[in-house]
């Protein structure tokens, strides 16, 4: 049994003989019916019964067809996402990760995504954890850079990188004002800026045991750079990576000590029960490609390198 049986016998039964079937199709009719013959022996029994006003289908015939379009439909499908697949890539993709990432990530991203697939419309989401993966399991986004959550059943990980959370505060002229303690330490009893909604807090709690009561967040924001912002005017000390301080520490406006044990996981977040298609992958391989310049970033450790 192959496609084009199925085509013949689908044809032959919905113009009810072999005749008006032949003129479609534009095939002999002795070809046809010795295709319906050889699909009669297969099946193991009749598929028609001739009947006054023509063809009439048997119950397995019945049958047949009703599963023979199906078939057809997807052969059909297929055949239409294969092509596209070889074709230059078009439409939407959508990519969302959180602020402090996205602050780095989608310009480099961007330029190199775009670069090579001009007729894509690349569609860039900033929102705080666990927006990214919310989002992606409502199919709002195909892709996501964030922190894993068992939480999302059915959403798939790649970890790409390791990131060194860090304490920082202002620097101001003629004066260090970077606390002679650790990095745990420098977070007790002072005012904290931290992101809106952070996955991290159980963490670190965990490392600072009992003196987590001691933690003051005082300041919520979304945006890093608001953040940043709040933290060299002086209105507090902020949790961040270490890398998303890198040009205001090259600059002279920060100090920063990373938190010994307190790394985060970054992964490239797909949608486990929906294909993301060409652009999808070709994008997730930008991602990763965009991603390897983090290595050189102070407080990044890339995985599998």
């Amino acid at each position: 049994m192959d496609l084009r049986q199925l085509r013949y016998f689908v044809a032959i039964a919905e113009k009810g003989g072999f005749n008006a079937a032949a003129e479609v199709l534009h095939v002999a009719q002795s070809a046809l019916s010795r295709h319906v013959r050889n699909l009669e022996l297969e099946c193991g029994g009749p598929l028609f019964e001739r009947a006054s006003r023509g063809l009439v289908l048997t119950n397995a015939g019945a049958l047949l067809l009703e599963r023979a379009r199906s078939l057809l439909r997807q052969a059909d499908s297929l055949r239409v996402e294969v092509q596209a697949e070889n074709d230059e890539p078009t439409g939407l993709v959508r990519f969302g990760t959180t602020p402090v990432i996205a602050a780095t990530l989608f310009q480099p991203l961007a330029a190199f995504f775009l670069e090579r697939y001009p007729k894509v419309r690349l569609q860039l989401v900033e929102t705080i954890t666990p927006g990214p993966l919310a989002l992606l399991s409502r199919a709002d986004l195909d892709l996501a850079l964030t922190t894993p959550n068992d939480n999302y059943t059915s959403i798939d990980y790649e970890p790409l990188f390791v990131e060194q959370m860090c304490v920082f505060g202002p620097r101001r002229p003629g004066r260090d004002q970077r606390p002679a303690v650790d990095g745990l330490e420098a977070l007790l009893d002072v005012p904290l800026v931290v992101p809106v909604g952070v996955p991290w807090m159980p963490q670190l709690g965990a490392l600072l045991g009992e003196r987590a009561q001691r933690l003051q967040i005082r300041i919520e924001v979304v945006s890093m750079i608001c953040l940043k912002q709040m933290v060299v005017a002086g209105l507090g000390r902020g949790v961040v990576p270490m890398w998303a301080l890198s040009q205001e520490i090259q600059e002279g406006r920060v100090w920063a000590i990373p938190i010994d044990g307190f790394f985060l996981t970054r992964a490239l977040a797909r949608p486990r029960d929906r294909p993301i298609g060409r652009i999808g992958h070709e994008l997730a391989d930008a991602v990763r490609k965009t991603v390897q310049r983090f290595g050189d970033m102070d407080g990044i450790s890339l995985i599998g390198n």
